[in-house]
């Protein structure tokens, strides 16, 4: 409706150690992280933003009370908290825990570093429509009192062009949002991830998730 657009889009997966479990053994859904089978082997950042826009839209597919509870058998489970996604994800490599909730291209931006064969960590994409496939965005808008719209809208019609989403294609390794430019080699087709079905606008109440996860004892 002209009020923002999103520049990247990141999918929410499931880092785990290749060396501890086979894909088979990767729980199919993040519901499935507070079962007792992976007590202390789960690990989460609460206090990143990807992690809360996540709760966020759990809160609004799931309901308050299933995503409070969620939260609450993760605490129960010994849920290992780290601060961010690149931490989850070496945490994971290292053998530090099994599991770990991040966005994907925290992956691809190390296997293109250091070699896919280097690393004990893969990712699993959760099953269509559970929250964990949740595919978020980098967006964008021009506010009602830039003193220079016309730049503004400049700069968000070159983010949206060919060069600049192939740039962070091949850069920053996430699904670009325009028609015409391929995703990341290796990465599954964006239409093959299918998250929520839950319009990201509604994924504005980020106040009432921060109050949520101070509630549990996660922030």
């Amino acid at each position: 409706d002209g009020t923002w657009t999103g520049v990247t889009g990141r999918a929410r997966v499931i880092a785990y150690d290749s060396s501890q479990l086979t894909a088979d053994q990767v729980p199919g859904s993040v519901l499935e992280l507070a079962d007792p089978v992976w007590r202390g082997e789960v690990a989460i950042a609460p206090t990143n933003g990807s992690f809360q826009a996540f709760v966020t839209a759990m809160r609004v597919a799931l309901g308050d009370d299933a995503t409070r509870e969620w939260l609450q058998g993760l605490i129960d489970n010994d849920v290992q908290l780290y601060e961010k996604n690149g931490l989850i994800r070496d945490a994971v490599d290292a053998g530090e825990v099994q599991l770990g909730l991040i966005n994907h291209y925290y992956w691809y931006e190390k296997a293109a570093e250091v070699g896919e064969d280097a690393m004990n960590v893969q990712v699993a994409f959760a099953e269509p429509g559970d929250p964990g496939a949740l595919v978020n965005v980098s967006g964008a808008c021009i506010i009602a009192g830039s003193d220079n719209p016309a730049g503004a809208d400049e700069l968000l019609t070159w983010m949206l062009s060919d060069t600049a989403q192939q740039w962070f294609v091949d850069t920053t390794f996430e699904y670009p949002l325009i028609s015409g430019v391929d995703g990341p080699t290796g990465v599954p087709p964006l239409a093959d991830v299918q998250g929520p079905d839950i319009p990201l606008a509604e994924l504005e109440d980020l106040p009432g998730t921060l109050q949520m996860l101070q509630d549990v004892g996660l922030t």
